[in-house]
């Protein structure tokens, strides 16, 4: 199987469908109280919202891929990178969001090297379809408490990444193929119509 690498298209923030990222982001950030400290925590709450990765018995690794309607539940496609998997779709659209006024980002450090990204009052979102409502809640309420850094480390576990040589050996691959060829058991669910694809 080939791999294939990210293209440098980042035109993230199209609203052609039945709800954008941006939803997603919203209902992330009011699930998490109306704000959020650091992209990094961002970043990994929505892949968890994409990808559920379990180890099973006898360490069989699985992987599920959600989608809605077709397309990927959170509206981004992931890569990997130095920190664990990355969106180009999530840099661009919190900088969207944030030149539209919907929200703020705040320094939470000397250095400015972490942010709060905070929702802005009078944001008018899109209800999300309850099934994708229902995993983002999910994802939020058990990963919510944790800290970017520990997230960061969560997942690169999830997907068998810790070793440095390993991430850098498929840095900037798509999750979906590093899956496929790192030997889970993955499968696509799409939760607007429930069919499952392997």
């Amino acid at each position: 199987m080939t791999i294939k690498k990210v293209s440098n298209n980042t035109s993230a923030v199209s609203r052609d469908t039945d709800y954008w990222l941006g939803d997603v982001v919203y209902w992330v950030l009011n699930g998490l109280g109306g704000s959020v400290d650091g992209l990094k925590k961002l970043m990994k709450l929505l892949f968890l919202v994409q990808y559920d990765i379990r180890r099973g018995i006898l360490h069989r690794r699985t992987a599920v891929k959600y989608l809605y309607n077709g397309k990927p539940i959170t509206r981004a496609e992931f890569y990997l990178w130095s920190f664990g998997p990355m969106s180009n779709e999530v840099y661009d659209v919190v900088d969207k969001l944030e030149d539209e006024g919907l929200i703020r980002t705040e320094a939470i450090d000397n250095l400015f090297t972490t942010v709060r990204i905070i929702i802005n009052k009078g944001w008018q979102v899109k209800e999300l379809p309850e099934p994708v409502a229902g995993r983002v809640d999910e994802v939020v309420s058990k990963y919510g408490n944790y800290r970017g850094w520990e997230l960061e480390r969560l997942v690169k576990e999830k997907l068998d990444l810790t070793s440095d040589e390993k991430r850098s050996y498929y840095m900037g691959y798509y999750v979906d193929d590093y899956l496929r060829e790192g030997g889970f058991e993955f499968s696509i669910r799409d939760l607007a119509h429930g069919w499952v694809k392997k």
